[in-house]
């Protein structure tokens, strides 16, 4: 009799062994998918954010609303340009306005055809995005003749998370294509 008691036991402390090995990695894999979840979310609202920017850049850069185009850099943002980098809000709105304030009005549009958004870490996101950019003199009103595109460029974006929300903090750009005029 003692040795059935003694196999029960055994058996016993055997199925209560893997039940607590299961329960545990029931408990793990919960956590870990949680928390995947989680990462997925957290990617996908820094990605929408950072997206929405590169939109933003575009349409305010069309419009020529100079202040809100500065609004989407941090306060201390770079903006590289071909022949140089515009440093700080202030700076990249005056040269918006001084853009702006050309004796022939023109037409801007810039088409932003390709965008990929990296999160870095809880503060930082990279960014790649193709643009291509019609610009074209209003002489008689629109519609106007246009004969060919500006430039076709790809941007690298450094985004930052600030007080104010998801921010371009640098942003360099390379012409990849230009108009042969």
């Amino acid at each position: 009799m003692e040795y059935i008691y003694s196999f029960i036991n055994k058996k016993l402390n055997i199925l209560t062994f893997y039940l607590i090995i299961f329960i545990g990695l029931c408990f793990h894999y919960s956590i870990a998918n949680s928390q995947d979840i989680y990462d997925q979310e957290w990617i996908n609202q820094v990605v929408i954010a950072c997206e929405q920017l590169e939109h933003d850049y575009a349409i305010y850069r069309d419009r020529g609303d100079a202040k809100a185009f500065a609004n989407i850099f941090t306060k201390d943002g770079e903006w590289g340009r071909p022949n140089a980098i515009i440093k700080g809000r202030d700076a990249i709105e005056e040269y918006i306005n001084n853009s702006n304030s050309r004796s022939l009005q023109e037409v801007h549009m810039q088409l932003t055809t390709t965008i990929q958004i990296k999160p870095i870490d809880k503060l930082t996101a990279t960014g790649v995005s193709y643009a291509i950019v019609l610009e074209a003199p209003i002489e008689d009103g629109l519609p106007v003749t246009l004969l060919g595109f500006q430039v076709a460029s790809e941007s690298r974006s450094i985004y930052k998370l600030t007080d104010e929300g998801w921010k371009i903090d640098k942003r360099e750009y390379t012409t990849l294509f230009v108009d042969p005029d």
